[in-house]
């Protein structure tokens, strides 16, 4: 399984998806973060800005900042994806608290766009985005 926003053929129909998407822009209406998310090894940056994605840059130079990032095993990815995600992989909050993924870096800020964040989760799993 590939994650869309690791993917270089999906990630323009994925950024396309999630700034057409009106609870993505409210939920992000003042995000202005660059998020990194992690599936094993490989990453990724998605940048936000005041309720947009400007650009998801796949595999970042070690040296780029970030805010805040999500990291998980492709098999955990993999659950939190299905359209009827198992118990404990409903949302990023239940996972994290389960171990089985992990938020790092301001953690503040992480909490703050929650909601927009698993908007992104949300949309990800719509056919076509996968």
């Amino acid at each position: 399984m590939t994650v869309a926003f690791l993917d270089p053929l999906k990630i323009g129909r994925l950024r396309q998806s999630i700034n057409q998407d009106a609870e993505f822009k409210l939920a992000a209406r003042y995000m202005s973060e660059d998020v990194l998310f992690e599936v094993d090894k490989a990453r990724s940056i998605v940048r936000v800005r005041n309720g947009e994605i400007s650009e998801i840059k796949i595999g970042p130079s070690p040296d780029e900042s970030w805010s805040f990032g999500i990291s998980a095993p492709a098999a955990s990815w993999e659950k939190l994806l299905q359209q009827i995600p198992p118990p404990f992989f409903t949302g990023l909050n239940a996972a994290m608290m389960r171990r089985h993924l992990q938020i790092t870096g301001n953690l503040e800020l992480a909490f703050a766009y929650l909601w927009a964040l698993n908007r992104i989760l949300d949309i990800m799993k719509q056919p076509g985005n996968e």
